[in-house]
């Protein structure tokens, strides 16, 4: 793997004046901003040029059509998905249409009896009942279905947003943002964004104008939950629908809010993404997607209430199911080998499986296929989810001749085929998934996308970079490319993950690497990388997330040791001395303290929020020797002080009794997101200990969760018991938390001078 360095150039003097950083120009200007004025367009709202409704070929023709249908008091069937841009986009036009007609129906497919997109049977059954059907997030490849409906009789209508056949469908009207042209704003809509600026034309025609904002909150959900373009039009009514959203006359998603515990002001693309859009989504993958349609039409709170706790339960069942999936799956992975996983299993849920490989995929970082029997045919259907420079769909297609049908994209891509071709195709398609992954590992190169040095990291920087905010698809966080030496280098996820401390005697900052590889320390690293912010108890850092790392081979810059470069650390014995003896505000000193417990000393430092002193005071002992080392380093302490603790020693059933008013606290004032790393702070443990104990609460049933990032999971009250994985789960926390309570009593009873040896030995290698 290679890390590229980013291009350098001059950027625009307009951008630099406006932004007041040439790096942040530079990104900008990477970004398509050329000058002040696409910039401004880009960061605020109120200068954005909105999408003009006439972009859309015929589109006010199409209005006028489906309003002449109304006036003659037609039946018309809005025919929709069974995800959430499909319902959002059936309830936008249901519920619009519905305000000028009582003649309005909708028809949500059955993922497993129908299929995606329109079936002939149905509209057939529609025969005699319906004069026009309007299709909604699909329609544009059935050809054949709408030529069908024609000849039934019906008018047709297709609204959708994904890629244009090379024949369009022989309907009367098709409508679709694909028929910009690319670099257009509104190219990008999801379905539910192509209904609704059709309902504009409509409401505009009959001097409504206006009236369609009614439905922004609906489309925001689309705009998240199926993950299109944040750019153009979508960034536009992102940041302009969030506050519509948050603030919802709409009955059954104020009963959605109520029934997941969300607060709706504190609604953001993680709610929509990891909690909302997949409780709707749920009920199409393993029910009736009608169910999550009828919730964002209802208009009974009572109903509302009862279709919301239903889809809660439903969304509770989707987990587990795809929880026993990806653990069976998993059990197939060979340790120690970089290979894709090709499985099959008749027993897994066609609906979910597409779950279970993307968090395979999410976890080992490889390409994942999960085959299992379609419930009604006699196929075998496939959902896969893969890695950056591994095109899943593109390998699909090398075997289609065994395949019955096949389509996808580059990251996700789903198949059939007959059973009797199961094996052939399984190891044909492992083996181009494996020569795939050899072949990246040594020839992928990581783009970056701007050079940073440590020292043009800070406050203003970050801020600067928030502007280009949200990120998403199409408007991804930048990657930055970095050299620096590492000062320090521990495991925080049992060899899955480590943080580094990056930095010279003057700069540092953590960094996380997530999929940790070997670290050769005699060298100056390059990485890439992208720049997040901590927040804990008011006090904010900055951190580094690595994507990848490599070592800086150039004998020129091989990192020099000397014995006259080392500091050694003093260590200062107070152990006799109360913490109400100590100054707060003290000279040249800082206070270390991590846990629920309040200090009145000030400055108060973490392992993640440090200020540089002469002296550093242990007011709680950390939970390792790595960790110590890592805030001896942070902190360019000379002198550490160790004072008496009231600090107790990390006992099982305490701990589990503090981790469960965390987890409280989460379910009810951070809507369920619950951040690995903080909790580790607040418990004075190390993550893997968090990590255990959830594991262990989990199998007790008490909660369920599941990764919505590597540092954060989305928690939901009950869960499903597994008393032997609680015994194993208790067995492996009581071990991590008595060597915190070993390293501890060490530091509080120990001889200095063995205290201040194993300190200085350990603090060897990084030293300047």
């Amino acid at each position: 793997m290679q890390i590229k360095k980013a291009e350098v150039f001059e950027p625009a003097e307009e951008l630099v004046e406006y932004l007041e950083n040439k790096q942040l120009a530079r990104l900008a200007q990477k970004r398509g901003l050329n000058s002040k004025a696409e910039l401004i367009e880009f960061i605020e709202p109120a200068a954005y040029s909105q999408l003009e409704l006439r972009d859309f070929p015929q589109i006010m023709e199409i209005a006028d059509f489906i309003i002449e249908h109304i006036k003659a008091n037609n039946k018309i069937l809005i025919y929709g998905d069974y995800d959430v841009d499909g319902i959002t986009s059936t309830s936008i036009l249901v519920g619009a249409l519905s305000r000028l007609s009582d003649q309005i129906s909708y028809h949500i497919p059955d993922r497993f009896k129908e299929g995606y997109g329109l079936n002939k049977e149905v509209l057939a059954s529609y025969q005699d009942q319906i004069d026009l059907v309007i299709s909604c997030d699909c329609g544009i490849s059935n050809y054949e279905e709408v030529k069908f409906a024609r000849e039934l009789g019906m008018d047709f209508v297709v609204t959708d947003h994904h890629d244009l056949p090379d024949e369009l469908p022989p309907a009367d009207y098709v409508i679709s943002p694909r028929l910009l042209p690319e670099d257009h704003q509104g190219y990008w809509l999801p379905g539910a964004g192509m209904a609704y600026f059709l309902i504009k034309a409509i409401y505009e025609r009959l001097e409504m104008n206006g009236a369609e904002k009614d439905y922004l909150d609906l489309l925001l959900l689309a705009i998240i939950a199926d993950v299109v373009p944040l750019k153009g039009e979508n960034r536009y009514l992102f940041k302009t629908g969030l506050k519509r959203l948050k603030n919802t006359d709409r009955i059954g998603l104020k009963a959605l809010y109520n029934e997941l515990d969300i607060n709706p002001l504190t609604i953001n693309e993680k709610t929509l993404g990891f909690q909302i859009g997949p409780l709707l989504n749920s009920a199409g993958r393993i029910d009736s997607a009608e169910k999550g349609l009828k919730l964002l039409l209802a208009d009974d709170k009572k109903q509302a209430a009862g279709l919301a706790a239903e889809l809660y339960q439903i969304n509770q069942h989707r987990k587990e199911i795809s929880q026993k999936i990806y653990l069976e799956a998993e059990k197939k992975i060979e340790s120690g080998q970089r290979q894709g996983i090709v499985a099959y299993d008749s027993s897994w849920h066609q609906g979910v499986i597409g779950i279970a490989a993307g968090r395979i995929t999410e976890n080992y970082q490889v390409p994942a296929v999960l085959m299992t029997s379609n419930q009604q045919s006699e196929l075998i259907t496939g959902s896969a989810r893969s890695i950056e420079g591994v095109n899943i769909n593109n390998l699909i297609g090398k075997c289609s001749d065994l395949l019955e049908k096949h389509g996808g994209h580059a990251a996700a891509a789903g198949f059939s085929l007959k059973k009797d071709r199961l094996e052939k195709f399984r190891l044909r398609l492992q083996r181009l998934i494996d020569q795939k992954l050899t072949e990246i590992d040594s020839e992928l190169k990581i783009e970056t996308d701007l050079n940073l040095k440590l020292e043009e990291i800070n406050d203003d920087f970050y801020q600067g970079l928030r502007l280009f905010a949200p990120f998403g698809e199409a408007n991804p966080e930048p990657l930055f490319y970095l050299e620096s030496k590492v000062l320090s280098s521990r495991e925080i996820s049992a060899g899955k993950h480590k943080k580094l401390i990056f930095g010279d005697q003057d700069k540092k900052i953590t960094a996380l690497w997530w999929w940790a590889g070997e670290l050769e320390s005699n060298f100056l690293q390059q990485t890439a990388c992208r720049l997040t912010e901590n927040i804990y108890q008011g006090n904010k850092s900055l951190q580094l997330e690595i994507k990848a790392l490599a070592p800086l081979k150039d004998v020129a810059k091989k990192v020099k040791k000397g014995k006259n470069e080392k500091r050694l650390l003093k260590v200062i014995d107070w152990r006799q001395k109360k913490i109400s003896e100590l100054e707060a505000g003290a000279e040249n000193t800082v206070y270390f303290a991590e846990g629920l417990q309040e200090y009145q000393l000030y400055p108060l430092i973490n392992r993640n929020y440090f200020k540089k002193a002469d002296k550093l005071v242990l007011l709680t002992i950390p939970p390792s020797l790595p960790v110590l080392k890592e805030i001896i380093l942070l902190s360019n302490c000379q002198k550490l002080i160790l004072v008496k603790s009231r600090e107790e020693s990390l006992v099982f059933n305490k701990f589990i009794q503090k981790l469960l008013s965390l987890l409280k606290f989460s379910l009810k004032q951070e809507n369920g997101i619950f951040n690995l790393e903080r909790a580790a702070l607040a418990l004075s443990a190390e993550e893997i200990a968090v990590k255990r104990a959830l594991e262990f609460i989990r199998a007790k049933g008490i909660i369920s969760f599941e990764y919505i990032s590597y540092q954060e999971l989305l928690i939901t009250k009950d869960g499903s018991r597994d008393q032997g994985k609680a015994n194993l789960s208790r067995q492996n926390l009581k071990k991590l938390l008595n060597e915190s309570s070993a390293f501890r009593s060490f530091l509080k009873n120990q001889e200095i001078e063995k205290i201040e040896d194993l300190l200085n030995r350990s603090l060897a290698s990084a030293r300047y």
